[in-house]
């Protein structure tokens, strides 16, 4: 698949700086500590209600929004999430264009494991190191994009997930893509409502593809979602979970807005 240049350029840079991490500690020596921690929170329990998930994302830029919340503070953004009843929430640890880091994964995932609420490492993974990194610093469940892998890569991250009882969230956008989450043991597949290779996102991405998901899988839908009507129209598609971002942190009432979509009845 041909990636587009902002993509090419995130990935550049993640692969520099897995590369200079692994020089610090190799990628056995950090799977043996990952090895150690304790047993991360299931996030699968997330879905085992009668509402749709809401997955709440915290990221202080983005590479299709700039800017967002650069100066964001982090542990209060967190408690207000929880406060307005999030299912999860999904941090970013990219730092390029996301301005994340696993620092605020073990931060936020410190502050989410008193109230039982998992964290979703959400990244560019293509390395078992970054899976590893993940475990130590907190992540429940971790972002396996298919589109950046190839099938060998795709395969050995969602089993070093499995390994460590962290949720791949296989992250699809075609019916090829589908194929491989499928064939690859994939138990949550998210649906990404935005082209990573031209940034350009809609809501029928996810109306097209969602029927063609077998019905045993947990399906999640990603991105461009603003209103309860888009949270609606997702559940009336077959979503367990909508993950959400933007719109949320952008809010003038973080609060109310989580309620709000949070409130929406899953169809399934």
């Amino acid at each position: 698949m041909q990636l587009g240049s902002v993509l090419k350029q995130i990935i550049h840079d993640k692969k520099k700086l897995v590369e200079e991490n692994k020089e610090k500690i190799s990628t056995e020596e950090l799977k043996s500590k990952a090895l150690e921690v304790d047993k991360p929170l299931d996030f699968k329990e997330i879905f085992n209600k009668e509402n749709i998930a809401l997955i709440a994302e915290i990221k202080r830029s983005s590479a299709s929004a700039g800017d967002i919340l650069p100066d964001l503070d982090l542990g209060k953004i967190t408690n207000t999430y929880i406060d307005g009843g999030v299912s999860a929430i999904s941090i970013l640890t990219e730092k390029t264009r996301f301005g994340g880091s696993v620092g605020d994964l073990k931060d936020v995932s410190g502050i989410c494991k008193k109230h039982n609420i998992p964290v979703l490492q959400k990244d560019f993974i293509f390395d078992v190191h970054q899976v590893y990194e993940g475990a130590i610093n907190g992540a429940s469940a971790a972002l396996v994009i298919v589109s950046i892998l190839n099938e060998k890569e795709l395969s050995e991250i969602i089993q070093a997930c499995f390994k460590l009882s962290i949720t791949p969230l296989v992250e699809i956008f075609n019916e090829i893509e589908l194929k491989l989450a499928i064939d690859n043991g994939a138990e949550v597949i998210g649906i990404n409502n935005r082209n990573l290779n031209n940034l350009e996102t809609s809501l029928k991405v996810f109306e097209d593809l969602a029927p063609k998901v077998p019905k045993d899988k947990i399906l999640i839908s990603e991105s461009g979602m603003k209103t309860m009507e888009d949270v609606q129209l997702m559940s009336e598609h077959g979503a367990d979970a909508v993950l959400v971002g933007e719109s949320i942190l952008k809010s003038d009432n973080i609060i109310d807005h989580i309620k709000r979509l949070a409130a929406i009845r899953k169809c399934k």
